[in-house]
């Protein structure tokens, strides 16, 4: 009887899991909360070419955060990203930071009624204008987290620029169920 019941358990355990991150990944891609996309492409690399411009340093990030999910799913990083130079453009390179292994840029897209997410190698930031990371469109995905994170937290994220400089911003955890920045 013990033995099923555990065997029982360790089933219905990695099926949730597996179900839950499914389900998170699609959501996290812009998903049935994020605009009621049906199907999804899984992810691939953009054909763009990375940006050979430089760019200006007067970049501003507001509120920060990371939809914090479980270590079998990728974890989504949300801003705003605000190009306060009013001639040059900013080219974000990336993301990083120590509290999780991996990070890359990615963007959802959505042709002939199919949501696909692509890596992109930058995002570029016109003069004088923002740009909103958020769920469904430009985002990061954080993987392989180094540390027992929990949602309420703070962590240092680096934002890589194209002149080589590195702006660290303090970026709150969130919780799976967070949608936007003033969500717990």
């Amino acid at each position: 009887m013990m033995k099923k019941l555990v065997l029982a358990f360790t089933i219905l355990g990695a099926t949730t899991a597996s179900l839950y991150s499914t389900l998170a990944l699609a959501d996290h891609q812009g998903g049935s909360h994020g605009g009621a996309h049906g199907n999804h492409a899984m992810h691939a690399s953009s054909e763009r070419a990375p940006s050979t411009v430089k760019g200006s340093d007067h970049l501003r990030v507001q509120d920060c955060w990371i939809r914090l999910l479980p270590k079998v799913a990728p974890s989504g990083g949300f801003f705003v990203l605000h190009n306060e130079d009013k001639s040059e453009p900013v080219v974000l390179k990336g993301i990083q930071t120590d509290a999780f292994g991996m990070s890359m840029l990615h963007e959802t897209t959505e042709k002939n009624g199919m949501s696909a997410m692509a890596m992109v190698p930058d995002v570029t930031i016109e003069p004088g204008q923002s740009l909103s990371f958020k769920p469904g469109s430009y985002h990061a995905m954080l993987e392989k987290p180094k540390a027992d994170l929990k949602a309420g937290q703070q962590i240092t994220v680096n934002f890589e620029l194209g002149t080589g400089k590195k702006i660290p911003v303090q970026c709150t955890l969130k919780s799976p169920s967070a949608r936007s920045f003033s969500d717990q």
